[in-house]
């Protein structure tokens, strides 16, 4: 038998919302600080994959001082609008262990199971830099 997962979200009669964590909430909605639904679509595909990428480095015994992700992705006219591609940038701190990294994040994509739900309908593509990302 499979691992059970549930959330709880509770919702005012217009799209005004949240998800309900033991350790708190996160507003779901249209306003500033508020997430969409595809806000929260992409941090559950870059959580479950960093997760899933920590597990692989900590068998490797490869350790890493910081790592930032972008994400973004392009959904079909038709409907439903479902992803038709995603993109996803990894911003590794230098390491002396680079290729290793990336071989690790190739294996953490096979084996992401957000990452591999979100595979069935879209185009998925993974970069790897060693530089720090600068958001502006």
């Amino acid at each position: 038998m499979g691992q059970k997962v549930s959330a709880q979200l509770e919702f005012k009669k217009d799209f005004k919302g949240k998800l309900i964590l033991s350790e708190g909430e996160i507003g779901i909605g249209m306003e500033p600080n508020e997430a969409r639904p595809y806000d929260l679509l992409q941090g559950a595909l870059v959580s479950c994959l960093h997760s899933t990428l920590l597990d692989i480095l900590t068998k490797k015994r490869i350790e890493i001082e910081s790592v930032s992700y972008r994400v973004s992705g392009e959904k079909r006219d038709e409907i439903p609008t479902t992803l038709k591609s995603v993109s996803i940038e990894a911003f590794f701190s230098p390491s002396d262990k680079e290729d290793q990294i990336r071989k690790s994040v190739e294996l953490a994509c096979k084996y992401c199971s957000v990452y591999n739900t979100l595979a069935q309908v879209a185009e998925m593509t993974m970069t790897v830099s060693f530089k720090p990302y600068d958001i502006k």
